[in-house]
């Protein structure tokens, strides 16, 4: 029997140190801080761009209202230029004719090369047609305030949704805007 009680004996304290008694109702022990990194913010579904050409002195450089063209982004696109600039239509040949005339309204045309007032930045945009790309137009639209002997106060209006693509050529930039569904830029959504 004195072998048993020195063997508990033994044991007891080791137990003792073993078990931790933690009062009732204490807090919980402080967790360790983590700090949570920020998601970057999601890409943009789309650019929208609603701008009016000449804009200003410019100096031989590309019209600062067309810094938001990202390659590689859906651009909603809405354009007036105003004279003296004047687009040029692609032919059935797939030559290119400056659009003259105006019959304001609706102009018929697969592909239409905007002047943007710079010789260091011009813009080729594809139409598509009217069933895969409505909402693809290019435009002759009335403004009295243009107005003048030599001019019916016509401007161009070109809107649409476009995957814009920057092609170098020498001394300038080149967008060819390619055209998507409308719903690419939120448009019948």
């Amino acid at each position: 029997m004195r072998r048993v009680f020195a063997v508990i004996s033994a044991i007891l304290p080791a137990l003792a140190v073993a078990c931790v008694y933690a009062p009732e109702g204490a807090p919980p022990p402080p967790q360790p801080a983590t700090f949570a990194v920020p998601a970057p913010p999601p890409p943009a579904r789309f650019v929208a761009l609603t701008a009016t050409l000449p804009h200003g002195p410019s100096e031989g450089l590309p019209p600062s209202v067309l810094d938001p063209i990202q390659e590689g982004a859906p651009l909603r696109l809405d354009l007036t230029l105003l004279p003296p600039l004047i687009p040029s239509i692609r032919q059935p040949d797939g030559t290119y004719v400056l659009a003259e005339s105006c019959d304001f309204g609706v102009v018929e045309a697969g592909a239409v090369s905007l002047p943007t007032g710079s010789y260091h930045m011009l813009i080729n945009a594809e139409l598509g047609t009217p069933s895969a790309n409505p909402a693809s137009l290019l435009s002759c639209e009335y403004d009295p305030a243009l107005m003048s002997d030599d001019s019916p106060g016509a401007s161009w209006r070109l809107r649409g949704c476009f995957l814009p693509q920057a092609v170098s050529i020498p001394t300038a930039t080149l967008w060819a805007l390619s055209p998507l569904p409308a719903s690419a830029c939120g448009i019948g959504n």
